[in-house]
């Protein structure tokens, strides 16, 4: 039995805000995402060829629609790699973030902070 994608209930709306995708490779690409899964913008840009602004603006329409939350990740400029520290608002990040992976310290790490999205 195939998995209700539930991203399917916000493709009317992406339609009626005249969002020019191809639906239905969106609708498969999403389907893969399941409850507590991280979506990254950019595997999306990647995988479908979307602008990466209206990625971030239909995942926003997904996040109107109680699909979705918003998060930040901190990204090391040092290493280039994700520092495993998530944060759901802006206020929550600390002045200074540790790189798990080459130790470095980051100052300022909102300034490194990409938004991520949480399937609910």
């Amino acid at each position: 039995m195939m998995q209700l994608n539930i991203f399917q209930s916000v493709v009317p709306l992406l339609k009626e805000k005249k969002f020019n995708i191809d639906f239905d490779a969106f609708l498969n690409y999403m389907g893969q995402y399941h409850s507590n899964e991280w979506i990254y913008p950019d595997a999306v840009h990647r995988e479908l060829g979307i602008a990466i602004k209206e990625i971030y603006d239909i995942l926003e329409v997904c996040v109107d629609k109680g699909l979705v939350e918003q998060y930040l990740q901190i990204y090391c400029p040092v290493c280039q790699r994700f520092t495993g520290n998530i944060f759901k608002t802006v206020l929550e990040i600390p002045e200074f973030v540790n790189c798990v992976h080459c130790d470095s310290e980051i100052e300022n790490p909102l300034q490194h902070a990409i938004i991520i999205y949480k399937v609910l």
